[in-house]
């Protein structure tokens, strides 16, 4: 589900364990909430919204902050942060995809065919996954 992250008409995220409420800005791995601040929270809606798709720096970044901005550090900070706060709410993961972006990966999942890094290192050497 390919959504652009400011017209996202949905309220209710709903992957797995993970609950992600638009409308009263909450998000829930299992029973626990999980308190984030506004800009993880944009985050991690985007990257849910696409999960298991690689989200480029460049998308996140004229998303959230809605802007060109080559602050790539402070995206870099709110991921970092994000990723600590979802540590230990398996299956769920927030993984960098080196010079790609990010990718939200459910663990739960069993992995059919090569991973996103080997994929990337396929595509780059001409073969096919």
């Amino acid at each position: 589900m390919d959504t652009d992250h400011r017209s996202m008409a949905a309220r209710r995220i709903t992957l797995g364990n993970l609950t992600i409420d638009r409308s009263e800005y909450t998000v829930r791995v299992g029973e626990p909430y999980i308190n984030l601040t506004f800009v993880q929270f944009e985050l991690l809606c985007m990257l849910a919204a696409n999960a298991g798709k690689v989200i480029s720096r460049d998308r996140l970044l004229s998303a959230i902050w809605q802007e060109d901005s080559d602050e790539t550090h402070k995206l870099t900070v709110h991921i970092s942060r994000l990723r600590r706060k979802l540590r230990g709410t398996a299956p769920w993961s927030l993984e960098t995809v080196m010079k790609r972006g990010y990718i939200l990966r459910d663990g739960s999942r069993t992995a059919t065919g090569p991973s996103v890094r080997k994929r990337v290192a396929m595509r780059t050497a001409g073969a096919r996954p």
